[in-house]
């Protein structure tokens, strides 16, 4: 077998290619190293949605480069890296010159010839049908669409990943039963932007249809939707949360509550509308509603700050992410010249988490006491005596965990993708612990 180390950065839409490139080379003989030592290749699939987020691929490329003066023959670098920067390719090639390949989002296939330059790439396959897992899992992200129409002014992935292109039902729905088959119990739902699924292929309800395929797949028990947004969220599509697979569960992003900000940002929503829409989702019983929100965008204004902090302590999100305005060179309000300072950014984003980390205290405290069906992931990376699972309103990678005790229960330990009963009994920052009980 020939041996492949795998960095994989960013955001899950960036792990789902990962895994089909893992299940390509696979295909090819390629088995994973957890030791670049003993690699024969290294592939590193880059995230480049920030500054930050580009000096860290770099840093991982740099690092992966010095295993080349031993048994590694091949650095591919795949992903949003050169897919950002493909018009500046020959600049890139010549300040990374220990890479032998770079390949772009929508390149998926070509990791063979990448990697084995004599092989070539079957072009008519469907090549998400080869994703393969990297290690078995209860969840599994489920990447229904490429790219976004929207050109929201601070965003870079449109020119990153091009205009939106939904994937067919079929293609989905087979992927989905796949994922079953491994013993995945959970189908997270990605795309830059969720809610208009099919709209590129004329298609009306995507999602709903989508979902009315997905539900009916033997082992799903969990559907969960992220990356949805406010526009062409339907009645219809309210009204499915909660019921069946389809979790009671809604990540939202929407950024700002000002509507001139939300204007000059490009958002395409009207304040009240988004408001309106957010109280709808509040109705709905057991609803946990996360979002994230941008501090510091060009033109806020110390009553922006104001009107948001007011709304966060109104609205009492489950799950909030605020995100310091990062300029990036491309997008409408990256080139703008009246970019607040860094301090400042940075001070209006740590006065609304403390606002956030307050009420988030508040309702983990509030969940102690609960009995709650938990999916086991896994032991825990910190404790590896200690397993770890999530309740619905925990997103995997990103709203914590349950960690779990047997200490009242005749059970064995569960395995991964399993349900158990548990009883919170103990609430911190960001987690929860609970005693799985007999049922």
């Amino acid at each position: 077998m020939k041996n492949l180390y795998l960095v994989s950065l960013g955001c899950p839409k960036t792990r789902v290619d990962s895994e089909v490139m893992l299940g390509l080379l696979a295909r090819e003989g390629w088995q994973l190293t957890p030791d670049p030592e003993q690699a024969d290749a290294i592939l590193v699939n880059t995230c480049a949605f920030l500054q930050s987020s580009i000096d860290e691929s770099i840093d991982t490329i740099l690092e992966c480069a010095d295993y080349k003066e031993g048994r590694c023959k091949r650095l591919v670098v795949a992903g949003c890296l050169p897919s950002r920067f493909r018009a500046e390719m020959a600049d890139l090639k010549t300040s990374l010159p220990e890479v032998d390949a770079f390949l772009m989002t929508h390149e998926l296939p070509e990791i063979i010839r990448a990697i084995e330059p004599a092989k070539f790439p079957d072009p008519d396959a469907d090549y998400f049908q080869s994703r393969m897992l990297a290690q078995a899992q209860s969840y599994a992200y489920l990447k229904v669409s490429e790219g976004c129409n929207r050109r929201c002014s601070f965003c870079a992935i449109p020119l990153i990943r091009g205009k939106q292109i939904s994937r067919p039902i079929d293609s989905l729905v087979k992927e989905a039963q796949m994922l079953a088959d491994c013993g995945v119990r959970e189908l997270v739902l990605v795309a830059q932007e969720l809610t208009s699924y099919g709209t590129d292929l004329d298609m009306k309800d995507g999602l709903l249809r989508l979902l009315d395929k997905l539900e009916p797949i033997e082992g799903i028990e969990w559907i969960r939707l992220m990356y949805t947004y406010p526009w062409n969220f339907t009645d219809s599509l309210i009204e499915r949360l909660g019921h069946g697979k389809i979790l009671p569960y809604v990540d939202i992003p929407l950024q700002h509550v000002s509507q001139h900000i939300l204007d000059d940002m490009r958002r395409h929503v009207d304040q009240a509308v988004q408001d309106r829409l957010i109280r709808r989702l509040r109705e709905i019983p057991n609803m946990i509603l996360r979002t994230s929100l941008i501090a510091g965008y060009p033109g806020e204004t110390e009553a922006d700050v104001d009107a948001l902090e007011q709304w966060i302590r109104e609205i009492r999100f489950d799950r909030l992410g605020i995100f310091e305005y990062s300029p990036e060179p491309g997008t409408a309000a990256g080139d703008r010249e009246d970019q607040l300072p860094p301090e400042v950014r940075t001070e209006r984003r740590d006065r609304l988490m403390a606002v956030q980390q307050q009420i988030h205290a508040d309702k983990m405290a509030a969940m102690i006491g609960q009995t709650l069906d938990v999916l086991v992931d896994g032991p825990s990376p910190e404790h590896e005596l200690v397993l770890q699972g999530r309740y619905f309103g925990q997103a995997p990678e990103v709203d914590g965990q349950v960690y779990l005790s047997y200490e009242q229960s005749d059970q064995e330990p569960a395995e991964i993708g399993d349900f158990v009963k548990v009883e919170i009994v103990e609430a911190a920052e960001y987690d929860l612990v609970g005693n799985v009980i007999d049922e």
